[in-house]
């Protein structure tokens, strides 16, 4: 591995993350590419963002909090180096190839064939540094019907049958509200590359490519409908179903007198608990639920029922403690807006502060893992553009004397 030249972590102690001394060399931008090697950052390894004069376009992104400078670049990209490069010249280019050269890990996701077309691409590369690990993101992959073609993450949600999904049962489809495709994209690139680092450690040899779409990340979000499809040999077609699950009732959300709540009995032993709330409340219902293919059928009585008890109860924080001191899973439907300061979050610390060049402290998303030994949070801002350009070329240039 290579030695890194990150920073020191909150204190003088030795940085234990995983990840420390492997070098990443991170050719993305906006979402997918940067969550990834923000997580990778998170785990202790130097992560030297390679960016445009312009700067990387997430930097002008909502919520804007300074010229060339966003909440949503700041979130993504903690932890990270600075570079910039101009990949539509010689020099960027050259700088990019010596900054390979010493790495072990590449991270793009570029327009596919645009770094091949500049002499970057994996066969390129791989000549310089044979251990090479690289790793692209695109949105249809670097193989297949596809290939090469571009995309972003709402049309690879589209072809993966997501968004198909997604809204009431006879109404039209709708889109996610939240970007599946790309930080799905992200994990499985974070997990395939570590994969990738630990097969280059337990049985030694060249590197690897890695070949991730946003389109395959998204599929195995279908835990049911895919396999329906793929077992039924095309005799079923799942589709939306509004605000429940399609295969299993009662699961999904509901409304209380005051706001919506959720509620996840999806075995017959916490509808047996539900049921014995309901029937002592209301009485026995006149329909057969006793299994969840009847429950399915009657999926309407069942709602009633919930909601009638609910009303009932005056509130939805009544309706789920009722529900939590009877052993049935469920919650509140939050508004995003209360989230980062709900009791939840706090105790897990899942949002971090740093000091940010703008706004001094700012709260940020903190790895979503937890290690029992090992501080993961992230440690350092994102940078500000070319922060680390200085450094890193003064640093190329020892190597190269």
């Amino acid at each position: 591995m290579s030695t890194s030249h990150g920073g020191a972590g909150h204190d003088a102690a030795p940085d234990t993350r995983p990840l420390v001394g492997v070098r990443v060399i991170d050719l993305t931008q906006v979402l997918a590419g940067p969550y990834c090697t923000r997580l990778l950052a998170d785990m202790g390894a130097e992560v030297i963002k390679v960016e445009s004069p312009a700067g990387d376009p997430s930097r002008v992104l909502p919520p804007q909090i300074g010229p060339g400078h966003s909440g949503y670049f700041a979130w993504l990209n903690a932890g990270k180096k600075s570079i910039v490069a101009d990949l539509r010249n010689a020099a960027g280019v050259a700088l990019v190839r010596d900054l390979a050269a010493q790495a072990d890990v590449v991270v793009e996701n570029m327009r596919p064939g645009s770094l091949a077309a500049k002499g970057l691409g994996f066969g390129d590369l791989r000549t310089l540094n044979p251990q090479l690990i690289m790793c692209s993101i695109s949105a249809f992959g670097n193989s297949g019907a596809l290939a090469g073609q571009a995309g972003q993450g709402i049309i690879a949600e589209g072809m993966a049958g997501v968004i198909d999904m997604n809204g009431e049962a006879g109404g039209p489809p709708l889109p996610l509200g939240v970007s599946l495709a790309d930080v799905s994209s992200g994990i499985h690139a974070y997990g395939a590359i570590v994969t990738a680092l630990y097969k280059k450690l337990s049985q030694g040899g060249a590197g690897e490519y890695i070949d991730i779409s946003l389109f395959d990340s998204c599929l195995p979000y279908h835990d049911i409908a895919l396999m329906q499809v793929c077992v039924g040999r095309g005799e079923v077609n799942p589709t939306r179903n509004g605000n429940e699950h399609p295969q299993v009732v009662p699961y999904g959300v509901y409304e209380a007198p005051d706001a919506a709540f959720v509620l996840a009995a999806g075995t017959e032993v916490l509808w047996g608990r539900l049921s014995h709330l309901l029937d002592e409340a209301l009485g026995a219902s006149a329909e057969d639920l006793g299994t969840n293919a009847r429950r399915i059928e009657a999926r309407g009585v069942v709602r009633q029922r919930i909601e009638t008890w609910s009303r009932g109860l005056g509130s939805a924080r009544k309706t789920i403690e009722a529900l939590k001191a009877a052993g049935v899973p469920a919650g509140p439907v939050e508004p995003v807006k209360n989230v980062p300061d709900s009791e939840l979050a706090r105790s897990r610390r899942s949002f971090v502060s740093l000091e940010d060049p703008v706004l001094g402290q700012i709260r940020i998303l903190a790895t979503p893992f937890r290690f029992s030994d090992t501080n993961t949070e992230p440690r350092q801002r994102a940078p500000q553009l070319g922060e680390h350009t200085a450094e890193i070329m003064a640093a190329l240039a020892r190597t190269k004397a």
